[in-house]
């Protein structure tokens, strides 16, 4: 697992243009499920002292979390939880991902990391006054950080051509999932969904699509709701959103007006597709 890594952060210094970063710079841990939080917080002491970890983000390493990119003002950390049964494409894939993250972290806004300058939407003494707009920084932040990640990872270590009709199955699966029910997996979902349909030859046409009557988003759903045409109408605003930025010649780089327009793009589809799915309880 750690030969495959470290060819992978050597593959990835190779590929991507001007790396902050040497392989002397990422330190790469894998861990057991149960040490996961542990050896986060260790390796935060080391690498990223600023960082503090709550009980939620600790409880998540130890179950929800694959692997974290922590990012260090010199040296940063990737861990990665052990999995015996994980194949060596996916390891490959993970570990794109997460050094896209250290990558994206350094570069997005001129060598600062977005969320140390903007905060993540969580600080608890935060202005209730901007708790919407903080909400959509938080959102938008999340959703694009997962997806330039994605992106990338799949380009360059998947390296498969794909179109919307091979994918659609899966694609309409992972709309399914993006509703207020679970707003975090959501979020993840439709990163997931952005950064395969930026990789369609077809994607240009089936934004274009998304302007034509009952296509993906059916005002005659099982569900009897009526909202087709406007869930239709917010998930290509998304996508408009994002074009725009993969268009750039560096579209890593963000700053704050498109990351909270983003959250707000997202969180009025999630909310307009929990309507049309007919899904509008929130998991605590």
């Amino acid at each position: 697992m750690q030969t495959t890594a470290q060819k992978v952060l050597a593959d990835f210094i190779r590929t991507m243009p001007d790396v902050p970063f040497t392989a002397d710079d990422i330190v790469i841990e894998f861990a057991p499920r149960e040490q996961m939080a542990e050896r986060a917080l260790a390796l935060c002491a080391l690498y990223v002292p600023d960082k503090k970890l709550n009980d939620s983000q600790l409880w998540e390493f130890e179950n929800t979390i694959g692997a974290n990119a922590l990012t260090g003002r010199e040296k940063s950390a990737v861990l990665v939880r052990m999995d015996k049964r994980d194949t060596k494409k996916n390891l490959r894939e993970v570990m794109f991902h997460e050094f896209m993250r250290v990558f994206c972290n350094k570069l997005e806004i001129d060598g600062e990391h977005f969320i140390d300058i903007y905060g993540s939407g969580h600080t608890p003494d935060e202005n209730p006054e901007n708790t919407l707009y903080d909400g959509h920084l938080n959102a938008g932040y999340v959703v694009w950080s997962e997806f330039i990640a994605q992106y990338y990872a799949l380009k360059y270590v998947n390296k498969g051509k794909y179109s919307v009709t091979d994918l659609s199955n899966e694609l309409m699966a992972l709309l399914n999932e993006v509703h207020i029910g679970d707003r975090q997996r959501g979020k993840q979902s439709f990163a997931m969904v952005c950064s395969y349909l930026f990789l369609c030859d077809d994607v240009s046409d089936f934004i274009e699509l998304l302007n034509e009557p009952d296509f993906l988003f059916a005002d005659s759903n099982p569900n009897g709701a009526s909202y087709g045409a406007q869930t239709r109408a917010a998930f290509q605003n998304c996508l408009l959103h994002l074009q725009s930025n993969m268009q750039k010649e560096k579209p890593w780089k963000i700053n704050e007006n498109f990351i909270a327009e983003l959250g707000a793009k997202f969180i009025a589809f999630a909310s307009l597709n929990s309507l049309y799915l007919g899904i509008m309880n929130p998991v605590e």
